[in-house]
């Protein structure tokens, strides 16, 4: 599996009374992981791998979400 850096739009979240003029729009997040699947709709990558051919931690991005999507080279 490739490891991968996805930089991508995130839902925002303020609990509480707040003024209106701090209301910020969607958060900037990157994720680092191994790309396990990817079609028009999703992005999916997980944690960890091991040789036993088990993953850790899955998670899955809108690609309407995705700003970037970045192979990473191992050295």
């Amino acid at each position: 599996m490739k490891r991968v850096e996805i930089e991508f739009a995130d839902s925002n979240i303020m609990h509480g009374w707040e003024s209106l003029d701090e209301i910020d729009s969607l958060a900037d997040a990157t994720a680092i992981g191994y790309l396990k699947f990817e079609d028009d709709e999703q992005i999916t990558i997980v944690m960890a791998k091991s040789e036993m051919g088990s993953v850790f931690e899955r998670f899955s991005i809108p690609k309407a979400a995705t700003k970037s999507i970045k192979e990473l080279r191992l050295r």
